[in-house]
């Protein structure tokens, strides 16, 4: 992961980073087919039978629910993309596509996997406090972006970890996080697209995982 490459630089330079892992509440359910329609012609110049045939994949479609023998009547999906096709995590990506250009005013850097987002800023242990609350700003862009788009970042699932030499972040003074008006608490390992990480990334936590996985 191109973050893990850019957390080592940063220690070797006596750097700490913070990094958030933002999580949002099921992003491919709310997807509006009409401001998706608008960004591909607007921002990816689709145009004629090709974004006919993205219009085709998203509209007509049925859905119901059955339980049991019995199945509820059939209404149309008016809005969201099927998350288990192949072009739905593509087009999901482009439909967020905005996001990545928020962050250059802010100083953080962020990386969208589908519906991960991960984003970090360096600093050195003495202004932790103060790049915590440019990563805060950010978020803040975020959350506004998302409300406009019809998505929401879901604060109890995004997880904050500082990573870094153990020598440098001892010398990080505690920030209070809130993001969407929850507080949100440091975590000593967080999960990051199948990958859990520790503070010093030594990986422990991820191998006795697998370890553990491997004999069950």
């Amino acid at each position: 992961m191109k973050v893990l490459s850019d957390v080592l630089d940063a220690a070797d330079a006596g750097h700490v980073t913070m990094l958030g892992l933002l999580d949002l509440s099921i992003a491919f359910d709310t997807v509006n087919h009409d401001i998706l329609i608008q960004r591909l012609r607007i921002s990816f110049g689709f145009d004629g039978v090709a974004l006919q045939w993205i219009e085709s994949f998203l509209s007509g479609r049925l859905q119901a629910i059955a339980f049991r023998g019995y199945t509820s009547a059939y209404l149309f999906v008016m809005y969201g993309i099927s998350q288990g096709s192949v072009l739905g995590p593509l087009l999901f990506v482009l439909y967020t596509a905005d996001v990545t250009s928020i962050p250059a005013v802010h100083n953080v850097r962020v990386h969208t996997y589908a519906d991960d987002t991960q984003l970090y800023t360096f600093f050195s242990a003495a202004d932790g406090a103060t790049s915590a609350v440019q990563l805060l700003r950010y978020i803040d862009d975020i959350n506004r972006w998302m409300c406009s788009n019809w998505l929401k970042v879901n604060a109890d699932k995004t997880q904050f970890i500082w990573l870094g030499a153990p020598r440098q972040l001892q010398q990080v003074s505690s920030v209070q996080l809130i993001v969407d008006g929850v507080p949100v608490l440091l975590l000593e390992t967080v999960r990051d697209l199948g990958v859990t990480l520790n503070a010093q990334l030594s990986f422990k936590q991820h191998v006795d995982s697998i370890v553990r996985g491997c004999f069950y």
